[in-house]
């Protein structure tokens, strides 16, 4: 990690004669006007003017509307991660009424389904894992309530800038009862499931490895800004100081991430188990410590074993959390050119003056300074955090940011397409109350979210990119939504939420073998444990975000592998026989026509061609086997685009 740093920073001094001192991102939120458009109809939405103008001015139109076959597709990918049923198609299809499109928006957003597709979004950003990787792949412990609580706060709208704040400093949050206290902490797991190094021998070097992870993936998930390269020198290109690192690392150096820093650490939990179960639970580690001493005797051994097991019976796990805790605080010294053994001038902590307008943010004596700093983060008077949000749900939304960097705002990330757009959507999500379910309905009423794929071809030529968003950005889905979608579709997917499926004790390590076995539970990809040591076969094949870093801007490559994938793994082989098993049970007496035409319905969504329909009866009855005839008939229409493809 520390070598990509270095790379970055490397690249800040070339970075800094292609606009250096603009710092659009800092500059306070504006309310800008709509701008006049003439094809003034076309907007649905006060966003729609932005991007209208932006068109206009080239001389150009926006595309027409999707159809509606192609827009409940569409709807349901984007915030389910799965494909509608054919019966949820013809029900929107056949819904006659103007509001038939925001009924569909609001029922969605209603589902367990939204969180479970949106949660994963935000772990992409705060690059969860359920194991350390590194030196030193460990399970961590209980990060998955971190997992469950991401996914929870999406379906409930939690809002987001209470989200920001749990994440930062829930643990310093005051509580009505333990249920509440939970909640709060286990937020916490944001600032704990990063990787780190171990078993360094070092532990003074350990610790501040782990809070320079912790301040830039900070930096980069809620202010767009990288602040790592301050740890050995001002910033050469935004605005961070070597001093304003070293006070922002003084709040996180007075935070406890693990237990102890020596080979081989172990993380901090905190125990939120009911009182009246904490004590037994103490009863029982004290009773199974005497029945585990060589010279206890066999009776007595045998007493206290029933006597554990009635302990135990009804005793509900233990409650733990993985995260943060409080350290007594300290300042920190600036390390120069970064090396903690050679030291300078002690820098109070603080939040970067540029970030304040150099404003001295108070920090208290007692506390680190966690909670004041998520407090700022969310505060009218930063601009970032509001402008990095909304820039996240459009990306996710549209394929592209307004920013196309949206891990970051600084000098070497690119500039808005659309600032004052961007600036609309921060001032309405602020006075949503930070309601993403908000912003959702807001994107996906819009005209600009409904136009189809289908463009002109000048303005393909004229803006392949669409930064003028005057298209529907046709885009391959992510491999979860590819794994969860073969499942659904073949009738395998099991909708159980939350929970662990990690066989592997806290802080034991883990191996490939419990990795394959995971592969082959059909719950949904999201619930799976995210191995940093080794991914799964087809999420790496689909471009998976990597867990080692923060990712709010997943690539899309187009390679072999993933067509191979395609064609020989245990996923594509056993979905495809219980898609023939599905189809063979539904159509009873039905010829080969009729039953192609059963499929591409089922998997595409739409009737099937005359040609299709001569096509696949031509296939099956010259394949021989019927049953993995209609097999293979299915795996060719899992793979194709059109089911990979939103479009």
């Amino acid at each position: 990690m520390m070598f990509h740093r270095i790379i970055g920073c490397l690249g800040l001094a070339a970075g800094s004669l292609l606009g250096a001192g603009d710092d659009w991102a800092f500059s306070s939120v504006k309310n800008p006007p709509l701008p006049a458009v003439d094809t003034i109809q076309w907007a649905r939405e006060d966003l729609d003017h932005f991007i209208l103008a932006g068109i206009e001015e080239r001389d150009s139109l926006p595309t027409k509307a999707a159809e509606k076959r192609t827009l409940v597709r569409r709807a349901y990918l984007d915030l389910h991660g799965l494909p509608p049923t054919t019966e949820q198609i013809t029900v929107f299809l056949q819904d006659e009424r103007e509001d038939a499109w925001k009924r569909l928006i609001d029922g969605l957003l209603e589902s367990p389904r939204y969180g479970e597709r949106w949660g994963r979004h935000w772990l992409d950003v705060a690059r969860y894992a359920d194991t350390n990787g590194m030196d030193e792949d460990i399970a961590h412990p209980s990060a998955w309530r971190y997992r469950d609580y991401v996914i929870a706060a999406f379906n409930e709208d939690k809002p987001f800038d209470q989200f920001i704040v749990e994440q930062l400093a829930g643990d310093l949050l005051p509580a009505k009862d333990l249920e509440e206290k939970r909640t709060r902490t286990v937020g916490l797991g944001f600032l704990s499931v990063g990787p780190k190094m171990l078993a360094c021998d070092d532990p003074d070097k350990m610790r501040r490895d782990i809070v320079d992870e912790q301040m830039d993936t900070m930096g980069r998930a809620f202010l767009g800004m990288t602040i790592g390269c301050a740890r050995c020198h001002d910033h050469k290109i935004d605005p961070i100081s070597i001093e304003d690192y070293y006070g922002l690392a003084g709040i996180f150096m007075s935070t406890k991430t693990l237990t102890k820093y020596s080979v081989v650490a172990e993380f901090h939990e905190h125990n939120l188990t009911e009182e009246t179960h904490q004590k037994r639970w103490q009863d029982v580690r004290r009773l199974e410590a005497v029945r585990k001493k060589k010279e206890t005797p066999k009776e007595e051994k045998e007493r206290l074993g029933n006597e554990i097991a009635i302990l135990k019976k009804d005793l509900p796990a233990p409650f733990k959390v993985m995260g943060v805790t409080e350290y007594p605080t300290q300042n920190v010294k600036v390390h120069l050119r970064g090396d903690y053994l050679t030291l300078g001038e002690e820098v109070p902590r603080g939040v970067p003056s540029a970030w304040t307008d150099g404003k001295k943010i108070a920090m208290p004596g007692k506390q680190s300074g966690r909670l004041e700093l998520a407090r700022w983060m969310i505060s009218a008077e930063n601009p970032l955090t509001s402008r990095v949000i909304v820039n996240r749900l459009w990306r996710w939304h549209f394929g592209r940011g307004i920013v196309p960097t949206p891990d970051n705002f600084g000098g070497l990330g690119e500039r808005p397409t659309h600032p004052k757009l961007l600036d609309h959507l921060a001032r309405r999500f602020v006075e949503s109350g930070w309601s993403v379910k908000a912003m959702h309905r807001l994107m996906m009423n819009s005209a600009t979210y409904r136009q189809s794929a289908q463009a002109d071809l000048a303005l393909l030529e004229y803006d392949p990119e669409n930064k003028l968003f005057a298209r529907w950005q046709r885009r391959r889905v992510e491999s979860e939504v590819i794994r969860d979608s073969i499942l659904m579709k073949s009738k395998r997917l099991d909708l159980t939420m939350g929970g662990s499926m990690l066989v592997v004790q806290t802080s034991k390590y883990v191996d490939r073998g419990h990795l394959d076995a995971h592969s082959l539970v059909p719950r949904r990809t999201v619930y799976l444990p995210v191995y940093r040591s080794s991914g799964y076969d087809g999420q790496k094949a689909f471009d998976a975000a990597d867990p080692a870093v923060p990712d709010g801007n997943r690539r899309s490559s187009t390679v072999a592998g993933q067509a191979l994938y395609l064609m020989n793994s245990g996923l594509m082989h056993e979905s495809s026989r219980a898609l023939a098993e599905v189809m063979l049970a539904a159509t009873p007496d039905q010829d080969s026509r009729a039953r192609t035409s059963w499929l591409i319905k089922h998997l595409l969504g739409r009737e099937a061609t005359a040609k299709e329909r001569l096509q696949g009866g031509e296939f099956v009855e010259s394949y021989g086997d019927e049953k993995e005839a209609w097999a293979a008939f299915s795996r060719v229409l899992f793979s194709s685009n059109e089911f990979l493809y939103v479009d």
